[in-house]
């Protein structure tokens, strides 16, 4: 999963800019620009802080931008 893919769905979903979930999370901006243009994955720590802005769990974050959460593994 890319996580800054997500990150951008997840705000979308929600009508929100980046900008706004930087400041309602306290995750800078340049912080996931940065890993986009970089190609790499967000942390754990500022997937958290993300979660935490968005009052959803770490789970939904991973689990529902996936299209059949049920087939992983199969």
């Amino acid at each position: 999963m890319n996580t800054v893919e997500r990150v951008y769905d997840l705000i979308e979903e929600r009508g929100i800019s980046l900008y706004q979930l930087a400041r309602m999370s306290g995750v800078s901006y340049s912080t996931v620009k940065t890993t986009e243009k970089r190609g790499g994955q967000l942390t754990v720590d500022t997937i958290e802080r993300i979660c935490f802005a968005l009052q959803i769990t770490m789970s939904e974050f991973f689990t529902e931008g996936m299209k059949n959460p049920a087939s992983v593994g199969a």
